[in-house]
């Protein structure tokens, strides 16, 4: 547990390889999301995944925050594991929350990926579809209906069929959920958040951006129109909706390797 202004958040750091990357997941999953890209990467990095605040082991604060407030919760991560600068990233709102940092403190930051990144929303013009699932997160999550629905939007359907340890691992900690914490994190990220997209052209590390295909809720065109806007940036589309470790985690691992390694695609 590492003590931030969002609260304690749980950090497990998992493999041995050289490389330091600190990894955050999207609303409604925990940092078991990256289990895939561990098993995978673990001689290449050492992995540090937090828990967002109100998932999985981490409490987090029962007020709304900003994405600022999140990015200072990654700093108090990385400075309680004396790390100075490291690669960071995450899907959805991991990704917002390793831009932001990218954006306000660039010197910590060694490289950034972004996955499956909601490049628009926007706190002046929230949509239907989050004000219900913002409302879902408070009421409904410890049904599972609701949480069949997050998964069908989430995921292809065979991918939880096939990979049942994940499945039990996303409803049991949705299930366990606080949902005062939860719902606070899901309002801040999708009802109050600050627009990526005109910001991109201002990160200047190199930037390795990861969209699913299938991903209906940030569509492919819209995430390769944003990889151009980045000073030095790599757009790899893979296969799969909107978790795209958990759906396409060798096609992750291979584009994150490469990254890491600064190995241009063929």
């Amino acid at each position: 547990m590492v003590t931030t202004p969002l609260g304690d958040l749980a950090v497990r750091v998992a493999g041995f390889g050289p490389a330091k990357v600190v990894l955050w997941p999207s609303i409604f999953t925990d940092g078991h999301t990256y289990d895939g890209l561990v098993s995978r990467l673990a001689a290449e990095a050492t992995f540090f995944l937090i828990d967002g605040p109100g998932h999985g082991l981490s409490r987090g604060v029962s007020r709304e925050f900003t994405m600022a407030e999140a990015a200072s919760a990654w700093l108090a991560v990385m400075d309680s594991f004396g790390l100075s600068r490291a690669v960071v990233g995450g899907v959805s709102w991991g990704a917002l929350a390793a831009a932001e940092v990218a954006l306000t403190a660039p010197g910590r930051v060694e490289r950034l990926i972004l996955m499956n990144t909601p490049m628009d929303v926007s706190g002046a013009h929230p949509k239907f579809r989050d004000r219900m699932i913002a409302f879902g997160a408070r009421w409904m999550v410890r049904g599972k209906m609701f949480r069949d629905g997050v998964a069908g939007s989430f995921f292809d359907p065979g991918t939880l069929v096939s990979n049942t340890a994940y499945s039990q691992a996303f409803h049991g900690m949705l299930a366990a959920s606080d949902p005062v914490a939860l719902s606070a994190a899901v309002r801040s990220v999708i009802l109050h958040g600050e627009p990526l997209r005109s910001r991109l052209a201002r990160i200047s590390v190199p930037t390795l951006l990861i969209a699913g295909k299938e991903d209906a809720l940030y569509p492919l065109e819209g995430q390769a129109s944003a990889a151009l806007l980045l000073q030095d940036g790599r757009f790899e589309p893979v296969a799969g909706r909107h978790i795209s470790p958990v759906e396409a985690p060798d096609e992750v691992a291979a584009s994150l390797r490469a990254f890491l390694s600064n190995d241009k695609p063929a």
